[in-house]
């Protein structure tokens, strides 16, 4: 099997990439300095000479450039992989999070990944969609919740959490293990791909103390919600296994 990956300088389509060589898939990456973003010519040919089976769009970038990859994997027979966000929904209605929720940010960032999947869609019904929550990576240094973390504790000496907010997040590496799946052992569609089943932030920032020991957390209360996305069509392993063996 053969992927074009975008994002791979990028925090989670390295990681993805990673698995799905151990997987044998042979990974190809899209480099926005060679291959633009809006000549379909050159973008088509690029495609056609790489002849890929998967096209994984992890890539910030506009939402017709997003639009113009789905429609040439449509029109060449590659199937087109999404990767959304949990940031779509406004967390404004009652958590969690299914796939029955209707998408409702408002905030640039969520408008933003609302136009693209909607772009995508236009363009190739056939797309997967993967919605991803907060990564948890292994040490800071990229976008993830470790990075984070640390510069709070930089910044303030302190990570202040609240108890009541209950995010959507996944480590990296079960995040590509669900990505692997969803789009090998499903049909084409919407998925949530999210680890957290029962932990508020501040439930995970002191699990994560016990490996990161620079944290220092403190409980807050203040901020009210519940943004965990559930979908048990997709194996990935839950915080509540992870934590049981730090």
């Amino acid at each position: 099997m053969k992927a074009i990956f975008t994002g791979l300088n990028g925090t989670v389509a390295p990681e993805v990439a990673k698995y799905f060589k151990a997987k044998g898939v042979e990974v190809i990456q899209y480099d926005r300095n060679v291959i633009p973003v809006d000549n379909e010519y050159e973008i088509e040919s690029f495609l056609k000479l790489h002849q890929p089976d998967l096209f994984m769009h992890f890539a910030m970038g506009t939402p017709q450039w997003a639009g113009l990859l789905a429609k040439l994997s449509k029109k060449l027979k590659i199937k087109f992989i999404f990767i959304s966000t949990v940031s779509v929904y406004s967390g404004k209605a009652k958590g969690p999070v299914t796939i029955s929720t209707v998408p409702d940010a408002e905030d640039n960032y969520g408008k933003y990944k609302r136009t693209s999947e909607d772009t995508v869609l236009e363009n190739n019904k056939d797309t997967y969609i993967l919605r991803i929550g907060w990564q948890i990576g292994i040490k800071p240094g990229s976008n993830n919740m470790i990075d984070y973390l640390y510069k709070e504790m930089e910044k303030n000496g302190v990570v202040k959490a609240s108890s009541k907010w209950y995010p959507s997040c996944s480590f990296m590496e079960d995040t590509s293990i669900g990505i692997y799946d969803a789009i090998t052992n499903h049909p084409k569609g919407t998925y949530l791909i999210n680890s957290n089943d029962s932990f508020s932030f501040y439930e995970i920032v002191k699990n994560l103390s016990k490996i990161h020991p620079i944290l220092k957390v403190i409980e807050q209360k203040d901020f009210i919600q519940d943004i965990r996305m559930i979908d048990d069509r997709i194996q990935i392993k839950k915080l509540s296994e992870r934590f049981k063996s730090l």
